[in-house]
């Protein structure tokens, strides 16, 4: 009898705790205030150079009228800002079309920027909320959970991160949030057979677009990462008994960079991903002069990891 009591009073108290973390999980989502994070994030519509109108959102970054989107959402240097029924004109500042991103300004003060995160060290399942302007409709709000992380789409510097919070057209480049209101993320694309949510979202990390936007800011442009001047031959490599894609190197220059390639050298992997063309170039274009740059390559029969120190790209035109 006494075992009976003991194992009912355990439980007891075991299902108690699940509810009070529950409850408390609950009243910290309750705690946004979703109206005040909202007043961050604008809707943008593209003045167009074509007949077809634009549109999309934005996510304030400073109160002097710094506004963060997705690029490709943009189709000319002019857009319109929609903050709390008042349109404003917005300039572009500058883009960065590996991440797709893009800076614009407005002139006006006291706005309310967006609060991003103590920390960038997310966890798969974690409550997330989507903000922006699906469908042209004015700002709303979905929620769902942080799907996965270091999604590349042949870009592993970018480590994009995915949702099933309801992302549609119009919400390229909202925000997404956290439980403490903070943004993580800044909505880019959807993964749809339909055109709408099929609760395959993705965003690019709060870190990047911070470096990326700050790199605009100061010089209207993002400055290039350099690994030299170099020549290629596509081609095939037999990896692990496996056919994979690879660069063959040749007539590199690459003086000053540590590290580095050397001619006859064959990339096999960038930053765990196959060796195309295209992906090396996306890879170094989306990091910034100084960052490093993991590579895989065979080097005289020998399996060598790089890890290339990356320079700022000279004013003249290169390669990569």
């Amino acid at each position: 009898m006494r075992n009976l009591f003991l194992l009912i009073l355990f439980f007891g108290l075991f299902f108690g705790v699940q509810i009070v973390y529950f409850e408390n999980s609950l009243n910290k989502n309750n705690q946004i205030d979703f109206e005040d994070v909202s007043r961050s994030i604008v809707s943008i519509e593209s003045v167009p150079n074509m007949p077809q109108k634009k549109f999309g959102s934005g996510v304030i970054i400073s109160s002097d009228g710094y506004i963060v989107t997705a690029f490709h959402i943009l189709s000319g240097t002019l857009s319109t800002v929609k903050i709390d029924q008042e349109t404003y004109i917005a300039n572009l500042i500058g883009f960065d079309e590996y991440a797709d991103l893009a800076v614009l300004k407005i002139n006006q003060e006291s706005l309310r920027p967006i609060d991003f995160a103590d920390n960038f060290n997310f966890k798969v399942g974690q409550t997330v909320f989507a903000i922006g302007n699906p469908y042209n409709l004015g700002i709303s709000v979905s929620k769902g959970i942080l799907s996965g992380t270091g999604r590349n789409f042949g870009n592993p510097y970018l480590d994009i991160i995915q949702t099933d919070a309801a992302i549609n057209q119009g919400s390229s480049g909202g925000a997404i949030i956290n439980s403490d209101g903070q943004l993580i993320g800044l909505s880019t694309s959807i993964a749809s057979i339909s055109g709408g949510s099929d609760g395959v979202g993705f965003a690019l990390p709060a870190e990047r677009v911070i470096s990326i936007a700050n790199e605009i800011i100061k010089y209207g442009q993002v400055n290039r990462a350099w690994i030299g001047d170099f020549k290629f031959k596509r081609g095939y490599y037999n990896k692990n008994n496996e056919r994979v894609p690879a660069l063959y190197v040749f007539g590199i220059d690459n003086s000053n960079i540590k590290g580095g390639l050397r001619d006859g050298d064959i990339i096999i992997d960038i930053k765990g991903t196959e060796a195309r063309w295209n992906t090396l170039k996306a890879s170094v274009n989306s990091i910034l002069p100084g960052e490093v740059l993991e590579l895989t390559i065979d080097r005289s029969g020998e399996i060598i990891s790089l890890e290339i120190a990356t320079r700022e790209r000279p004013n003249i035109p290169q390669v990569l």
